[in-house]
């Protein structure tokens, strides 16, 4: 009697109902394998068992959790060659979703192999692991089997630079690189250092540069950002200790959102004024707007009169009707309903 008769003997004399497994002809180009006849629990009994497995999920430790994904994962058979052709094929012609799928399955020992080279980087390796599968996924959507690599080979490459830039962005509270330059400088800077310092030449930020094939502004950027520190806004400091970073910063009178409105205002003001001033092309107007209009230190209108040989009164007059062609050019930009009692009150 075959060792799979035996299993099956022994559920029905336990009581347990055994459905016997059905082959179905393949019209997908998939690998029909004969399983073993399947095995129903008494009813109530399978969710009771997982539940009890989800609460001792819940409770062991992230390391616990990483080693049994991996104990899992190692029992996933590797595909063929001709099997992962089939797979790509579909995906490419079909965008078929189960055959991504299992691309990304049955090489998952590749996604657990890449992430622990990255272990010193993050700590928690399941968050590794997570990433490493999205490279994977992405690189299952993207291989074309007619290109003559193996899928692990194409999907290396796509693991690398999900594992690369998850790093980049999260290793640090100041993000650094996140730009494909500035993720290559990133993790090419500690060999292309020790290389240049063996040679005994020193690794400026030009030398490097060169080295990578890079902006040296992008290099020298990257290379400020590792060598400063960060530091915590509740560190104290002083002599006593008595204070923190947070204390020696000044705070501000206006919220953020005040002051970009503030600054905002500044702007189109300042526009508004420029563009005025363009259009005054007679020089004594122009005069009278710069130098004592708008000027910090103004000159007086007698000052400017004797200048230009007019009266003082004359002066005045001019100096009237700028200020008017002021205010109708801030409504022709702003509008009619603009509130202009602000604007020159002594007239």
């Amino acid at each position: 009697m075959t060792k799979k008769k035996s299993k099956v003997i022994d559920a029905q004399n336990q009581g347990l109902v055994v459905r016997p497994t059905v082959l179905l002809p393949d019209d997908q180009g998939e690998w029909i394998k004969e399983e073993e006849p399947e095995i129903l629990e008494p009813e109530g009994q399978e969710e009771q068992e997982e539940e009890e497995h989800e609460a001792a999920e819940s409770e062991a430790p992230a390391e616990d959790l990483y080693h049994s994904f991996v104990r899992q994962a190692t029992k996933i058979p590797r595909l063929s060659e001709d099997e992962e052709r089939a797979l790509g094929l579909k995906v490419r012609g079909f965008g078929d979703d189960a055959a991504a799928k299992k691309l990304v399955v049955h090489n998952m020992r590749l996604a657990i192999k890449m992430a622990h080279q990255y272990r010193r980087s993050w700590t928690n390796l399941m968050d590794l692991v997570q990433e490493a599968s999205t490279g994977l996924a992405i690189a299952s959507k993207r291989w074309d089997p007619d290109m003559g690599t193996r899928f692990g080979t194409y999907a290396a490459y796509w693991i690398r630079a999900q594992l690369t830039k998850f790093l980049m962005t999260n290793s640090r509270l100041i993000h650094t690189g996140n730009t494909r330059a500035g993720r290559k400088v990133y993790f090419s800077l500690p060999q292309v250092r020790r290389r240049l310092l063996a040679q005994g030449e020193e690794p400026t930020p030009e030398r490097i540069a060169q080295e990578v094939g890079e902006d040296p502004a992008e290099v020298a950027l990257i290379m400020s950002r590792l060598q400063g520190r960060e530091a915590s806004l509740s560190a104290p400091i002083g002599d006593d200790g008595s204070i923190t970073l947070q204390d020696s910063i000044s705070a501000h009178d206006q919220s953020p959102e005040e002051e970009v409105s503030k600054n905002q205002l500044q702007d189109l003001i300042q526009s508004i004024i420029d563009s005025f001033e363009k259009s005054l092309e007679n020089k004594r107007d122009l005069a009278i707007w710069k130098e004592h209009l708008i000027a910090k230190e103004p000159k007086s209108l007698v000052e400017l009169g004797t200048r230009y040989g007019v009266s003082k009164q004359r002066m005045g007059q001019l100096a009237t009707r700028i200020k008017r062609s002021f205010r109708r050019h801030i409504i022709d930009n702003l509008g009619s309903d603009t509130q202009l009692s602000w604007l020159f009150n002594s007239d």
